[in-house]
């Protein structure tokens, strides 16, 4: 990749640029032939931002050579919430690896960090995948209250994995008109079944839960997120219920203590390798459980 090894990295960005011209705009493509990140410029309020987060993955060996801001995404994506904050414009940014994840490098999960911090009147949405589960991750202000600024839904995955069926994460976005938030309404989920595609030939898919009949939530946004936080730390049997239950597309299982411990760190963690978030949950342990529960 541009920035750790130009000389083998080239290729790809630039057989990549080629596919993706089909139906990105011109002005988008050169950095996707740079180091594989971009912008669109979705309406006239809105633009939409996609990381190249194999900048961040702890198994992108080329990193350890070099991990000082590879093919200067971070600074580029600062130039453009920059922009975007003086131009009135909000941001939706895209990626796959969520930030807060243990195998998403420090260097690059505390400068993202950072970044979304200061910019938090831009960012109106951040959509990630990596671990074919369905959950979202807080992130909070340094500096003053330490109150939440963003957060990142996860999404699950429409390729299947392990014990996992096929997903579809549909969102309801507050837009487009003239002062609209961009900000998500609702998300829903939906499943597919693989008993019938397998038995019958058929392709169904079936609404899993939507937010608003799950958490009685109509306006997904840091604050909001917050207080479901809350509710889940402060109700296991719900949190089983519920949050538990469409993680991992199951019925009846419950979560221990140590997973539901884990798994509410995971929720307030939107730093990777920050050993203050969760003090009663030792790193080592929590990253031996993510293996253990397959969150690739």
């Amino acid at each position: 990749s541009r920035g750790i090894n130009a000389e083998y990295g080239d290729w790809l960005n630039l057989y990549v640029q080629k596919i993706w011209s089909l139906w990105l705009p011109p002005e988008s493509l050169p950095t996707v032939g740079y180091a594989g990140y971009y912008a669109v410029q979705h309406s006239e309020g809105l633009r939409i931002i996609t990381l190249n987060t194999m900048y961040c993955d702890a198994l992108n060996f080329w990193l350890y050579l070099n991990n000082t801001d590879p093919g200067g995404q971070l600074a580029w994506l600062v130039q453009e919430l920059h922009w975007a904050e003086k131009a009135g414009i909000k941001v939706i940014i895209l990626g796959h690896i969520p930030t807060g994840r243990l195998d998403c490098l420090k260097a690059f999960s505390w400068n993202f960090y950072r970044i979304v911090d200061r910019f938090e009147s831009t960012i109106v949405g951040q959509y990630m995948g990596h671990t074919h589960l369905d959950h979202y991750m807080m992130q909070y202000t340094e500096e003053t209250d330490h109150h939440p600024t963003s957060f990142q839904f996860v999404s699950p995955s429409l390729t299947t994995y392990s014990d996992l069926r096929p997903s579809i994460r549909v969102y309801t976005l507050d837009g487009l008109y003239s002062g609209s938030t961009y900000r998500p309404l609702k998300h829903e989920t939906y499943l597919f079944d693989l008993e019938r595609a397998n038995t019958k030939n058929e392709t169904v898919w079936e609404l899993e839960y939507d937010t608003v009949s799950a958490y009685n939530l109509t306006w997904l946004v840091p604050e909001e997120m917050q207080r479901l936080y809350d509710r889940l730390e402060g109700d296991q049997s719900f949190f089983n219920k519920t949050y538990f239950k469409y993680m991992y597309h199951m019925n009846g299982n419950t979560c221990d203590d140590k997973c539901y411990q884990n798994e509410l760190c995971q929720i307030r963690t939107g730093r990777s390798h920050d050993h203050t978030i969760c003090p009663e949950v030792d790193l080592r342990e929590r990253a031996q459980w993510e293996h253990e529960n397959k969150l690739c």
